[in-house]
């Protein structure tokens, strides 16, 4: 499914990046593709306007179910919820809501 938010293309990669240079700084170990698979997998399930707990919970649930573990750190809620926090700080910089992204 594609999106149709304003979170895609160029500037759903530049969010990416972004998210993951700020989990570098706070002491994640992860890929990049991690941070992009969460952020383009709460589009494609279209579950990325719901409250963060309840997309992080339905994320863990999504990578579980397709086998996807990242190490050393786990793909957990909590985890996924940091990730999606940082995205939130990202849509404000880019002055988009939720609901637009």
């Amino acid at each position: 499914m594609a999106s149709t938010g304003k979170l895609q293309g160029a500037l759903l990669a530049e969010c990416g990046e972004w998210v993951w240079e700020q989990l570098q700084e706070d002491g994640y170990q992860m890929s990049g593709e991690l941070v992009d698979l969460i952020l383009e997998t709460e589009r494609e399930l279209a579950i990325h306007t719901r409250p963060l707990d309840e997309i992080a919970s339905l994320l863990e649930e999504e990578f579980r179910m397709r086998g996807i573990v990242a190490q050393p750190y786990g793909l957990d809620a909590a985890l996924i919820k940091v990730i999606l926090e940082w995205e939130d700080d990202f849509l404000g910089f880019a002055s988009i809501s939720r609901a637009e992204s």
